[in-house]
């Protein structure tokens, strides 16, 4: 896994998913809190996001996830939408 820099940080957002999940290697943590530690902007990222985690795990009636057809459907309509919108 390569180090965490500066440079990486709007590449974290899956690893912090990981990070939160428990899913990385021991290694992969340390090299994230260490980034961590010295970038804020991640830090408070990763605050937020822990938030999120924690509010949608307090719901009980989250809806099921849209089935992928109707969801592809639903964005190429609000694709076509935004073009009939701004291409007169």
């Amino acid at each position: 896994m390569e180090h965490f820099d500066h440079h990486q940080c709007l590449d974290l957002i899956d690893v912090l998913n990981d990070y939160l999940d428990g899913e990385l290697s021991a290694t992969s943590c340390a090299e994230l809190e260490e980034h961590l530690r010295q970038c804020p902007e991640c830090q408070e990222i990763l605050d937020s996001l822990r938030q999120t985690v924690e509010l949608l795990h307090h719901l009980d009636d989250v809806p099921p996830p849209l089935p992928p057809a109707l969801e592809e459907r639903l964005i190429d309509q609000m694709q076509r939408r935004l073009q009939d919108k701004y291409h007169y």
